[in-house]
């Protein structure tokens, strides 16, 4: 009888251990999909705040009323305080300056937005591009571009411009 509580409770201690590292297994799983979510949610940010910079500097001129869209945009787009907004436009300053291409920022934004969230990013690349007070000829080619590498058709190009302009007005 002693015997076999001595067995009942090694079982005993060995499922609660086994419990308590399933438990560790599944925190693991758990919490790298939470930190893959926020590495994505970063990213995209990164991505969406580096095309608009794009904008703003295309035609050579550095407008603060540029750079208050900018800010205004990505504060509500991804729900961020002043002092994120700042640190990302820092960051996707950098990662704009040592692209070669548009290709790293669009298939990200390509990849990881509705139709209607990309249509979406167009307007607010419009608003980047209206807030000076004129649509540069190289804002609009280039947002142009964008759009073709995102998957918005012209139609819905337009529409992006309208909305922007109508917004702005």
């Amino acid at each position: 009888m002693i015997g076999d509580c001595d067995n009942v409770c090694a079982l005993n201690k060995v499922r609660k251990k086994g419990a308590f590292v399933l438990k560790k297994i599944k925190a693991m799983f758990h919490g790298s999909k939470t930190d893959e979510s926020k590495a994505k949610k970063h990213d995209i940010s990164l991505a969406v705040t580096a095309m608009m910079i794009e904008i703003m500097r295309i035609d050579g001129n550095l407008e603060d009323t540029e750079r208050q869209v900018i800010f205004k945009a990505i504060e509500k787009r991804f729900d961020l305080s002043h002092e994120e907004v700042e640190t990302l436009i820092k960051e996707a300053t950098q990662a704009q300056a040592k692209s070669t291409d548009l290709h790293q920022f669009t298939s990200l934004i390509n990849n990881q937005f509705s139709t209607q969230e990309r249509i979406d990013f167009l307007k607010e690349l419009w608003q980047v591009a209206m807030a000076d007070g004129h649509i540069d000829p190289y804002e609009e080619q280039l947002i142009r571009r964008v759009a073709g590498l995102i998957g918005v058709y012209h139609g819905e190009f337009i529409q992006a411009k309208i909305d922007a302009r109508n917004e702005g007005s």
